[in-house]
């Protein structure tokens, strides 16, 4: 042979051998996580999981993170949030993983459990779920049989998801929905023709050991299972079980720990395997941090109301803002009077929610709020001296208001800075006597001239028996739902 075709020869050769030809594979994986997938002074949530997977997912092209069932039921949830909730971490999570370009490397795969509440909706995991073998009438499967995963590295991954048969809790559920379970061999059978060549075959499969071990006896060498991932019995496998030459892994419950194997894939087979299950504890930091929220958590109590659109103003006092529209509205219905204020600067605590979301309001969040436990005051104040507020107000913004509206030009001169003002929507009449609402705090006369720009003594307050946190809550509960959108502030109006 001479150089030239000994060269091409060799080119030839070098083109034929797979592009995932002795490729490093790593595959974390967990199972049974059953709802504990948020922080806790316990336990980690899965933004920590997020930052363990995504230096692994940037460093291995060939790398993936697989849960194999029961995302659903632990934590004693209100009733309303039970599946909704661990449903809501996952698809963030997900979209998270997903942001970064990782979204395919993450899977999980149907566990008994997420038909407690019924049969999920097929669009309701972001990533997908994945069950080969919950069958439609028409012999079709209903979520996501299986993913095929083309790595950078040319290594080509499929994953099989499969749910125990004989559950009676899913046979009711999915009775009511129209649905069958098939033979998970049967699924195997008749899914893996249609993934094409692989080069790792990886079952998830959610059903007793004894059952996949069983399974794995039955399967033929043709079909090229490698592993099977499972869960359901909340085992944890140091070293992986080992049967008719296919490998089994298990990594216990509840979020506690994790397995990381480290495969190499040469010709289609696995022909190193390194095993390892990490636990997962929080820090010390964590924990400090989790113990003070989950007391503070308790002494919030009760839900009161729903927030639909973010209250906010600790750092929005210069101006008009949702959170003192809210605590002057409060203190006003409380007080039943004509107008109400408060000092931006006793509003201590924002609650922001994300859009389009809503937010639970407890008891204990209103003291955060309003936490010094000021009383309400009332006092009788002319047209004349609400304008001379306002006056102040022009040079040393200080005050929230419910009940009045103005407009305010700074730059004109003293006397003539307020061009508009009404209180429930009439013109503010300077012999006219209004009822005004404020808090003891500001009201005390050595504070007057500086939260109210009158001198002590000129307004006669009577005391009330209504605290500022508690009339907060009182109100909530009243409304029931609280929304106060940002963009139509229009009680104050500063000319620029």
């Amino acid at each position: 042979m001479n150089k030239m075709s000994f060269f091409v020869a060799a080119v030839l050769l070098l083109v034929s051998i797979p592009a995932s030809a002795c490729e490093t594979v790593t595959i974390v994986y967990q199972n049974d996580l059953h709802g504990w997938i948020f922080p806790s002074s316990t336990r980690i949530g899965m933004n920590r999981i997020s930052r363990i997977l995504e230096p692994i997912f940037k460093n291995e092209p060939s790398s993936f993170y697989a849960v194999s069932g029961d995302l659903f039921t632990g934590p004693n949830l209100p009733t309303e949030l039970r599946a909704v909730s661990e449903l809501s971490i996952w698809n963030q999570f997900w979209k998270q993983l997903a942001d970064q370009g990782f979204g395919d490397r993450v899977l999980i795969s149907a566990g008994n459990h997420e038909f407690d509440y019924g049969v999920p909706a097929i669009d309701g995991f972001s990533s997908g779920l994945l069950c080969a073998n919950l069958m439609t009438v028409e012999n079709q499967p209903h979520f996501v049989p299986f993913r095929v995963k083309r790595t950078a590295e040319g290594l080509r991954a499929g994953f099989i998801g499969l749910l125990l048969e004989e559950d009676w809790r899913v046979l009711g559920m999915i009775a009511k929905e129209h649905l069958k379970m098939s033979p998970m061999l049967t699924a195997i059978k008749r899914v893996l023709p249609e993934m094409g060549k692989l080069d790792l075959t990886i079952l998830m499969i959610h059903d007793h050991v004894a059952n996949i071990s069983r399974l794995a006896e039955t399967l033929p060498s043709e079909l090229g299972v490698d592993m099977i991932l499972s869960g359901h019995d909340h085992y944890i496998f140091e070293d992986p079980l080992k049967v008719n030459g296919i490998y089994i892994f298990q990594a216990g419950a509840m979020n506690n720990c994790y397995g990381r194997a480290d495969l190499i894939v040469d010709g289609g087979k696995i022909v190193s395997l390194e095993n390892q299950i990490v636990e997962l504890k929080v820090t010390p930091l964590e924990r400090a941090m989790m113990l003070v929220k989950e007391k503070v958590d308790e002494l919030n109590g009760k839900t009161v109301a729903v927030l639909k659109q973010p209250l906010l103003g600790t750092y929005l006092r210069d101006r008009e803002n949702s959170l003192g529209d809210f605590v002057t509205d409060a203190y006003r219905w409380a007080a039943k009077t004509d107008v109400a204020m408060t000092n931006g600067a006793s509003l201590r605590m924002d609650c922001p929610v994300p859009p389009g979301e809503s937010y639970d309001l407890k008891e204990g969040h209103f003291k955060a709020i309003t936490p010094f436990g000021n009383h309400l005051m009332v006092g009788e104040v002319t047209g004349a001296q609400i304008l001379e507020i306002l006056e102040g107000e022009a040079v040393n913004f200080r005050n929230q208001v419910s009940g009045l509206a103005y407009k305010m030009d700074r730059h004109r001169p003293e006397g003539n800075r307020i061009l508009d003002a009404r209180i429930g929507g009439v013109p503010v009449s300077l012999n006219s006597v209004y009822t005004l609402t404020h808090n003891s705090y500001c009201t005390h006369p050595k504070n007057m001239e500086k939260y109210l720009h009158l001198k002590p003594g000129s307004i006669k307050w009577k005391a009330t028996d209504l605290v500022d946190y508690e009339v907060l809550a009182k109100y909530a509960r009243h409304l029931e739902v609280i929304e106060y959108p940002m963009e139509t502030r229009d009680r104050i109006v500063i000319v620029p």
